[in-house]
C-alpha cells in the first residue's frame, strides 16, 4: 500500500519567494505542492480546493496578515497544520509567540534548512495530541 504525500498549500504575496518555496519542496520524496496563493483571501479558497495537510504561510502580507489568514484557515481546517514564515528583520514585524497561535514559526533565512523538517515533523504528529506551538 502506498503512503500518500504530505499535501502543502504555500502562501506569500512575494511570487519569487513563493516559486522559491515550490521549487525546494517540488521533488522531495513524501511532499506534494498541491497549491499556491499570493493572499489570504487566494489561500483560503485554495485550502477549499487542494485540501492541504500543511499550510506554509508568510505573516507580513498585504489585506489579510499570514497570522489571520492562519487563524481563519485553522478555524475552517482543523486538521490543516500551519507553519508561519517571516523575512522582517523588525522585531516589531514579527508576530509573539502567543499571537501566532500555529504549529510551527520559520524565518525566511532558515528556510531552505528546516522547512522540509518541520514540515514532516507537524504532518507525523498524532491527530489525537493537540498540535504543538514550537519552533521545530
Amino acid at each position: 500500500m502506498a503512503v500518500q504525500p504530505i499535501r502543502i498549500l504555500l502562501v506569500d504575496d512575494d511570487l519569487s519567494f513563493l516559486n522559491s518555496l515550490e521549487a525546494l519542496l517540488t521533488g522531495e520524496p513524501g511532499l506534494e505542492v498541491v497549491g499556491k496563493a499570493a493572499s489570504g483571501e487566494e489561500a483560503l479558497a485554495a485550502a477549499t480546493r487542494a485540501e492541504p495537510d500543511v499550510a506554509v504561510i508568510d505573516v507580513l502580507m498585504p489585506a489579510m496578515s499570514g497570522i489571520e489568514c492562519a487563524h481563519l484557515l485553522q478555524e475552517r481546517y482543523p486538521k490543516v497544520r500551519v507553519i508561519l514564515i517571516s523575512g522582517s528583520i523588525f522585531e516589531d514585524k514579527r508576530p509573539h509567540p502567543d499571537e501566532r497561535g500555529t504549529d510551527a514559526y520559520i524565518e525566511k533565512s532558515e528556510v531552505p534548512e528546516r522547512l522540509h523538517a518541520t514540515i514532516m515533523a507537524l504532518a507525523t504528529e498524532t491527530t489525537a495530541a493537540p498540535p504543538s506551538r514550537t519552533n521545530a
